[in-house]
């Protein structure tokens, strides 16, 4: 058995080591330096203010009729001095859903974006002057799904020191995306690699992920050989622990029998966070229950310039940026977003005033986060949380994405199966379902991987210590792994010396 040990782990070494040092190397880099992402704040405060003559606008049911396209999501915003309804198209036709920008005075769809175009919007957004644009599908930097409704994209390149460089979508006209050369610069070596990113690859997201996984599984026999090995020597050798006495090799044992837990902990745990083969369940309300969330769909009664109106006059020193439909538990509702701030409002019943909400109903999360899995299942507890829990939780609670990807506080329903779902007032939107085995992802891919359970979560200068000393002694037995590695595959490749024909054969040429 010791034998089949070492052969597998000897070998499994010469293949994986230098992934290995990959991967160390870059989460320490990717630990403090995130994939580029356009947060909400940073969306929201690169916007116009929101300007409706009088006759403007239609409502968004009303567009999407004329155009005979499904309505989903809608967003009514400014495009060049114009006020648009930017809507999700699509579901309804059973295609991929696809954003559309339409003229809400007129209802005319405005058509994708040029580059110049592109360029205009990049420069309203922030401020400086286009240097350059090239259109795209996906980038580096685009590569990840989320964005498929927005394709296809501009980059805009702009003036300045910091290489700053804007992602326009055609068909929403809008930022969707921001990058600068210093995030670039970390994340080659930081989220890429680590991530086995390269868009060649990561653009085919199952061919990716079975990449992932396919290279993860073996690493995580890697991982344990090496931890039997390390143990074996150490409980059933009586004559030394330290059975070498060849530098690196010496030093490779010495830095496994430090390294290896949690080293096998990080490896397994990464696989993990590929949900290999669906062994843990979906993150993200079921379809029924999102239907059940939604309601009956309905119609909006109130114009939008009503809402603005009545916006303006509640907070007139808050510019309303952006006016948002929302579907919620049978009824419209518009939410009016502000660089500080958000009013909401019903908006399926004409009202001369209607009333404005900081967040929506809290009586009413709690209804409908209570029936969204049906008549038959009757939650056995139903609350508002004002703290975070193990987990519904964000890493940096200071983080300024906070408020719109992990907000607090926020309705939990629990069942007596071991689902749980979150609801945020704030947005009337489902934002995580736990199920049984959630619960084993949060320990065995967050908690392992990441090491953000609750006491390190809460010092994250300790936890920040802890992650970047494993990760130091994770590189030194990764280094030790790629000389011995070499020395072994460049033992096997290096051709034998033939004897001169002048020299006498013998056993040993």
């Amino acid at each position: 058995m010791k034998r089949a040990l070492i052969f597998v782990h000897k070998w499994l070494g010469v293949v994986l080591a230098l992934f290995f040092l990959m991967w160390f190397a870059s989460g320490m880099v990717l630990h403090y330096v995130p994939f580029p992402n356009l947060s909400q704040v940073d969306r929201l405060e690169g916007l116009e203010p929101l300007r409706v003559e009088p006759g403007c606008c239609l409502t968004a049911e009303a567009i999407a009729q004329r155009a005979g396209i499904g309505l989903g999501a809608a967003r009514l915003g400014m495009h060049a001095d114009v006020p648009v309804w930017r809507i999700l198209a699509g579901e309804a036709e059973g295609r991929a859903p696809v954003w559309r920008t339409f003229d809400a005075e007129s209802g005319a769809p405005v058509a994708p974006l040029t580059a110049q175009q592109a360029a205009l919007v990049a420069q309203a957004f922030s401020g400086r002057k286009a240097v350059d644009t090239e259109e795209l599908e996906r980038d580096q930097w685009t590569v990840p799904q989320g964005l498929d409704p927005y394709r296809p994209l501009v980059k805009v390149r702009l003036a300045g020191d910091d290489g700053l460089e804007l992602y326009v979508s055609r068909g929403s006209a809008e930022v969707v995306r921001d990058t600068r050369r210093a995030e670039r610069f970390w994340n080659w070596i930081g989220a890429v690699p680590h991530w086995i990113y390269p868009t060649v690859l990561r653009q085919f997201p199952q061919a990716w992920n079975q990449v992932v996984v396919w290279l993860s599984i073996p690493g995580v026999v890697l991982a344990a050989t090496g931890l039997a090995l390390g143990i074996w020597q150490i409980f059933l050798n009586r004559t030394r622990w330290i059975p070498y006495r060849k530098f690196w090799m010496r030093w490779h044992h010495i830095a496994g029998l430090v390294a290896a837990v949690f080293t096998l902990t990080w490896m397994f745990s990464g696989l993990m966070s590929m949900n290999p083969y669906g062994v843990f369940g979906p993150r993200s309300a079921l379809p029924s229950e999102q239907a059940r969330w939604f309601g009956a769909p309905s119609v909006a009664q109130l114009q939008p310039r009503d809402a603005l109106a009545a916006h303006a006059r509640s907070s007139p020193n808050a510019d309303a940026l952006e006016l948002e439909r929302v579907q919620f538990a049978g009824h419209t509702w518009y939410r009016v977003h502000t660089r500080v701030g958000q009013s909401v409002m019903r908006a399926d019943a004409a009202a001369p005033a209607p009333v404005l909400h900081a967040r929506f109903p809290e009586e009413e999360i709690a209804r409908a986060l209570g029936g969204i899995r049906g008549a038959g299942h009757v939650p056995v507890e139903l609350r508002r949380i004002d703290a975070y829990d193990s987990a519904y939780y964000a890493q940096n609670a200071a983080s300024s994405d906070v408020r719109d990807t992990r907000p607090l506080p926020v309705w939990r329903a629990r069942w007596a199966d071991g689902i749980d779902l979150y609801a945020d007032p704030l947005s009337a939107r489902v934002l995580l379902r736990i199920a049984p085995s959630g619960r084993w992802q949060r320990v065995l891919y967050q908690g392992m991987h990441s090491l953000d359970f609750e006491a390190l979560r809460n010092r994250p200068l300790v936890r920040d210590g802890v992650v970047m000393m494993l990760s130091l002694l994770g590189l030194a037995l990764c280094i030790t792994s790629c000389v011995i590695g070499w020395r072994i595959f460049a033992s096997k490749v290096r051709p034998r010396r033939m004897p001169k024909l002048d020299e006498p054969w013998s056993p040993s040429s």
